[in-house]
Formats: structure tokens, sequence, C-alpha cells
């Protein structure tokens, strides 16, 4: 799991002075900014089943050749925001999921915000076989690296009036949320290919 901390300025309007006893005074005009809470990517890598082909099974009196079989594992992109979330919120949350899939997804930003990916990249392969007559079967299967980015960020409203008197109060909901899912990595499952008699 990563944390990442989204540094808001502060920009203070006002100048100090000093006051008749000598001390210095600052008087402030009320200001309001939004601060984020710290934006929670969490990535996993794991090897999972795939994808399967098969059994396809020759019943004929010939012998069968050179068939192909390809299997391809899409990624897939989801990102939303509610209406009171910023824009630049979710565009930082985009931001940072990208890094993990730098080499497999490019990072798209559309309507200012949000990565949309509409486009089929994806991991592929393909595999070549052959069928006995009367009953050869043939069946294959694949694993590969899932790698899935889950992330999300909320927003607070700071009500500034004076050093000494602030109020910090979640707005709600205000909230981004990703979902970034990608493979890599595919190989043939231990025991693949297999070839029986019926």
């Amino acid at each position: 799991m990563r944390v990442y901390l989204s540094i808001v300025p502060f920009l203070i309007l006002g100048a100090a002075c000093l006051a008749d006893d000598g001390r210095a005074g600052l008087d402030l005009p009320a200001i309001e900014t939004f601060v984020t809470e710290p934006t929670v990517i969490e990535n996993v890598n794991i090897w999972v089943p795939a994808a399967r082909s098969g059994p396809f099974i020759n019943r004929s009196c010939r012998i069968k050749e050179n068939l192909v079989f390809s299997s391809v594992l899409p990624a897939s992109v989801k990102h939303r925001k509610t209406n009171s979330c910023p824009d630049q919120t979710a565009r930082i949350l985009a931001e940072l999921a990208s890094f993990y899939h730098s080499q497999s997804l490019p990072l798209t930003i559309f309507n200012g915000w949000q990565w949309e990916y509409n486009y089929s990249m994806c991991q592929y392969e393909s595999v070549s076989y052959d069928l006995a007559k009367k009953g050869g079967c043939w069946e294959n299967g694949w694993e590969a690296i899932l790698n899935l980015s889950y992330g999300t960020s909320r927003m607070q409203v700071l009500e500034l009036e004076s050093l000494e008197n602030f109020s910090i109060y979640k707005v709600a909901p205000s909230e981004s949320i990703i979902e970034v899912k990608t493979f890599s990595s595919m190989r043939t499952r231990d025991g693949y290919p297999k070839e029986r008699q019926l």
C-alpha cells in the first residue's frame, strides 16, 4: 500500500503590524481552502488463472494439424468522482495511479481530470496444436500476472478566520475513486497443453 500526501499551500493575506505595546499582531481576513486527505493507492500483482481453451476433440478419421488458438486479456480503467470533488484532486489520483501501469497503458486525460481508456491494449498469446485422428484431444490454459491498482482521494474544507480560530469539516460526499487493471507475463500453466485419447 502506498500513501501519497497532497501538499496544499496556505495563502495568507494581510501584513504584520506593530501594536502600541510593541508586540507584533497579525490580522487575517477569512480564508477558505481545500485540504485533501492522504491519497491511498494499493497496488497488487499476483499470478492468476487467466484463460482456458478446449478441450477440442477430433472425431474424424483424419489428423488435424496446425490449428491455432489465441487468448486475449484486456486492460481496463474505471475512474470516477463525485460532483463536489475538484477536478484537480481527481487528476492527481489518476497521475499517481498511472506510475504503476506506465509500461502497459498510456495516461489519457479527458475533461481535465478523468483517465479515459477506451482502446484494447492487452496481453495477447497464440498457440498452435495438432489433433490426432479418432478422438484426439487438446486443451490449454494460461496464467498471467494481474496488476491491479485501487485508489481513493477525499477532500476536506478548512475555514481559517485567524490563527486562533479555524475549523475543518468534511464535504460529503467528495471523493475520487480509480481502479486500473492490466495483465502481463502470460505463460502456459503447468501440465498444459494436454493430448489424450478417448
